[in-house]
């Protein structure tokens, strides 16, 4: 249920979604868990929007982040509204928005991916490891701090969003953050390119050189009847000596079998320059729905990794060089209300 506060032309709705599952989990060693987020995260959100004429509007959204399943923040570094922050102003010619918000990485990708993105389970999570790359890559950032995004109206199909994060470190470009990307959308077709950039550095711990990380994704989906197939290329390096490239190859299938059951797929293939270290991801889903706010869902997780190997999904416990393969199932509940 959505609650409203509505006045002549301005409301305000507070929603969320509660998501918990059982999960077993087996790399290096084996764990029974009680699982947050596995579908989607848990959240609480206050949105707002005004009418302001003209065809003009202004509005908000904070979007908090807690585990259901302990009732802790979910980012755990104190963010009360971690999940996004932000407020923008918008109309016929496209929408200006000020503060913490998804990238136009995140963006394009998303539409892509059969796991939405999900921080737990979805394989492109691969993207975020730095073995066989070196310790100064970046790790890839699906929101920017302090973002200032234009996101234009949908012309001939076309759209397109460009970002720019200042990393407010005095006399430094630490922690400064660019994204762009271009998008197409017509019937069964999309399309999509992005591009991300981040500093290395914060505010708060400024480096002398700040080191910088480039990401590009190009990609899409098709749709036949209720199958959509999805593709998507990734390809990050950094100018940090000693550095080495990594590709990331991704293939996705949802399956709308019927008004209640979705069947999903997706595996994510990783491959780095001068390393042997080229695990790959599988992941397998279905979603039951109850209602139109409560879905039953399983996932089911694979990861393999070469000798010397230890990249994981899903926090399956894979000790540090052990080459050790992991897997996990889980079942849970989605609650929207």
């Amino acid at each position: 249920m959505v609650a409203a506060i509505a006045h002549a032309q301005s409301s305000v709705q507070v929603s969320g979604i509660i998501d918990l599952g059982i999960d077993y989990a087996k790399g290096s060693q084996s764990q029974a868990r009680l699982r947050d987020g596995d579908m989607a995260a848990s959240r609480l959100i206050f949105k707002g929007v005004e009418d302001l004429g003209g065809g003009n509007r202004a509005a908000f959204l904070l979007e908090n982040g807690f585990t259901a399943d302990t009732g802790a923040e979910f980012f755990g570094n104190n963010r009360l509204f971690g999940r996004q922050a932000w407020v923008e102003i918008g109309g016929g010619w496209g929408t200006v928005r000020l503060g913490r918000q998804y990238t136009p990485s995140f963006d394009g990708l998303v539409k892509v991916d059969g796991f939405y993105v999900n921080s737990n389970v979805s394989p492109i999570n691969l993207v975020t490891s730095r073995e066989g790359q070196g310790a100064a890559k970046a790790i890839y950032l699906g929101r920017f701090d302090n973002m200032i995004a234009y996101r234009s109206p949908t012309l001939g199909g076309f759209s397109t969003t460009l970002a720019y994060a200042p990393g407010e470190a005095a006399g430094s470009s630490s922690g400064r953050n660019t994204g762009a990307n271009l998008m197409y959308a017509n019937g069964p077709l999309y399309l999509y390119y992005a591009y991300q950039a981040q500093n290395s550095g914060t505010a708060a711990a400024p480096v002398a050189n700040p080191t910088r990380t480039t990401f590009h994704y190009v990609g899409g989906t098709y749709k036949i009847g209720p199958l959509q197939l999805g593709l998507t290329f990734e390809k990050d390096s950094s100018n940090a000596p000693g550095t080495n490239d990594a590709r990331h190859y991704l293939a996705s299938a949802t399956w709308e079998v019927n008004a209640f059951n979705t069947f999903r797929g997706e595996v994510v293939k990783r491959a780095v320059d001068n390393s042997p270290l080229d695990p790959y991801a599988l992941t397998l889903g279905w979603d039951h729905s109850l209602s139109k706010r409560t879905i039953l869902y399983a996932r089911a997780v694979y990861v393999n990794n070469p000798a010397g190997g230890s990249s994981s999904i899903n926090q399956i416990p894979i000790d540090a060089n052990s080459g050790d393969n992991g897997s996990s199932i889980g079942f849970g509940i989605r609650h929207n209300f």
